[in-house]
């Protein structure tokens, strides 16, 4: 049996999630850089195996937006909400949890397995 799904990676600027995307699909996909707000649309990355295949959505940072493009990439990171059959909510260890309750109250409603992955930057 061949199984297949979506796995959204969301998360708040420079936590990590491209270059989570690169080691998860082996391959240089996403830009990995210390500037914030390098990905500015949806992402995506195809891992097939015999048995399955995972297709992994790398998201713009979540953040509230003071411009018309950062509206534009938190509708791409909101719309990752609504097609994951499993959402990756990725963090680091420093962030202040309050920093976008908004999104994290959408994210608290999902129907979808959500994984929380903490992160150290060294």
């Amino acid at each position: 049996m061949h199984k297949a799904g979506f796995v959204n990676i969301v998360g708040n600027p420079n936590v990590g999630k491209s270059t989570l995307m690169n080691q998860l699909v082996g391959e240089r996909i996403s830009i990995a850089t210390f500037k914030a707000q390098t990905t500015r649309h949806r992402i995506m990355g195809i891992v097939n195996t015999p048995e399955m295949q995972i297709v992994f959505s790398d998201t713009p940072g979540v953040l509230k937006p003071n411009y018309k493009l950062q509206e534009s990439m938190l509708a791409f990171s909101e719309s990752a909400l609504t097609d994951a059959d499993v959402l990756l909510y990725v963090t680091d260890v420093v962030e202040n949890p309050e920093k976008n309750m908004d999104f994290l109250n959408k994210v608290a409603k999902m129907e979808v397995p959500v994984l929380l992955l903490s992160l150290i930057h060294i």
